[in-house]
């Protein structure tokens, strides 16, 4: 992916934290925005009038550079009425190669309109994504994002929680995009197009997935190692270890892959990707 859709207040959000990486284009629309090369939306009163109000002909100008054939992940949070814009957002592109990340509010601390339109987005856009209009939909769910991300200074909240979910994207694009040292590479199926992504380790206590949302009848798993250069030349046990990991998480439903790279980090990062066909339920 390498040109990024920012929808909504946090949406954008996200998309601002992908512009640490120089590799990624970066557009973003949402109301009141004053920023230069952002499109501002008339600011409408709910979601259905956001969806009618959308200026499609303005849009497609705005996204003049994203050329067919070209990766573009568009991020929305659910809740959000601007939400109601994304399928006509996304119609402009439809040439494109379109991913979605949809990000879940905490859904204990929005109002009964909010919690409605989150729950059609949901489901309207998952439907969207099996019929082979999305590449792929991404889940995050935001209070276990926030958990992950631990104690922050509240001025710095919102930042951190951003930063980690386009970190986390972003590091397993540039793994996707480099040549592994070592890949035993099973392609989820074509029809497997819901997702999320996640964490894990090769130590004892951090072998347990920590995905980005609770992503239920999982079908495959593909893991991502990065492991430090000298780790790579001095670590006998190492492929060893990676093969214990990769089987402690197959099931008679779901298989599992892997891919090693090497990275001049200080210590191993391990990411993982799981997929789906199955619709998840909405969680109140």
């Amino acid at each position: 992916m390498d040109k990024i859709i920012g929808i909504g207040n946090f949406g954008c959000k996200v998309a601002e934290e992908f512009s640490q990486h120089p590799e990624y284009r970066i557009y973003k629309i949402a109301p009141d925005l004053e920023e230069r090369g952002a499109f501002c939306l008339d600011p409408q009163p709910d979601m259905q009038t956001y969806e009618e109000a959308v200026p499609t002909a303005d849009i497609e100008n705005y996204f003049r550079s994203i050329r067919a054939g070209d990766e573009v992940l568009a991020i929305i949070e659910g809740g959000d009425p601007v939400s109601g814009t994304v399928l006509k957002i996304l119609s402009t592109i439809k040439d494109a190669s379109l991913h979605l990340m949809y990000i879940c509010p905490d859904r204990q601390m929005i109002s009964q309109v909010q919690k409605r339109d989150d729950r059609i987005a949901f489901n309207v856009l998952q439907e969207y994504a099996r019929s082979g209009m999305l590449s792929k939909m991404f889940f995050v769910d935001r209070p276990m994002i926030e958990e992950l991300v631990g104690d922050v200074a509240i001025h710095e909240h919102e930042q951190k929680v951003a930063h980690f979910i386009s970190y986390i994207f972003a590091m397993i694009n540039f793994y996707k995009h480099t040549d592994a040292i070592v890949s035993q590479e099973i392609l989820p199926v074509d029809w497997c197009r819901l997702a999320v992504l996640g964490l894990t380790g090769l130590e004892e206590d951090r072998q347990q997935l920590q995905l980005m949302f609770p992503l239920s009848q999982i079908k495959d798993i593909h893991f991502f190692y990065g492991i430090p250069q000298g780790d790579l030349e001095e670590d006998a046990t190492l492929i060893k270890r990676i093969k214990k990991h990769v089987r402690s998480h197959s099931a008679d439903k779901t298989s599992t892959s892997f891919s090693v790279y090497s990275t001049t980090f200080d210590q191993t990062l391990v990411l993982c990707a799981a997929y789906t066909d199955q619709i998840q339920a909405f969680r109140a």
